[in-house]
């Protein structure tokens, strides 16, 4: 008895293919003929409310608040107003911060939903939640210093 392999020709096939039974048996041969191959992209992450874009504008608002004050105190002596102003631009950090890490838990679910890693999503939610913690205690600090 011999034994032969299902692409060896045992009868009327040309040999290099292969008959898979059912109720019409398909022809294999090295590359499918006749098949279209259809191409899915992967859906592109876009929130509804995008965190990132509003955290983007705190950071822009706390930054031109900030640089306005200064400005003003620097014609006058205004007191604590530059503690106030510090502050203020360490807590619009701090809540930029949240606002991220609000979009990256929003990305990470996404990414768990659609069968991806999520762990660089993660650690930049993490990243960003230490962050906002370190730039809230400072304004807090500034604010204690008044």
């Amino acid at each position: 008895m011999q034994t032969q392999s299902p692409w060896e020709n045992e009868s009327n096939q040309p040999s290099g293919q292969v008959v898979i039974g059912g109720t019409q048996p398909q022809i294999l041969a090295g590359q499918p003929t006749n098949q279209q191959v259809i191409y899915v992209q992967n859906p592109a992450f876009k929130p509804s409310p995008n965190y990132r874009h509003i955290s983007y504008i705190i950071i822009g608002f706390g930054i031109i608040f900030s640089l306005v004050v200064s400005f003003l105190t620097n014609l006058g002596d205004l007191g604590g107003i530059g503690e106030l102003t510090n502050s203020m631009c360490c807590g619009f950090l701090g809540i930029a911060c949240i606002m991220d890490a609000m979009y990256y838990n929003d990305k990470s679910a996404w990414e768990r939903q659609n069968g991806g890693k999520d762990s660089s999503s993660i650690l930049g939610m993490i990243t960003n939640i230490i962050f906002a913690m370190i730039s809230l205690g400072m304004a807090l600090m500034f604010l204690v210093t008044l």
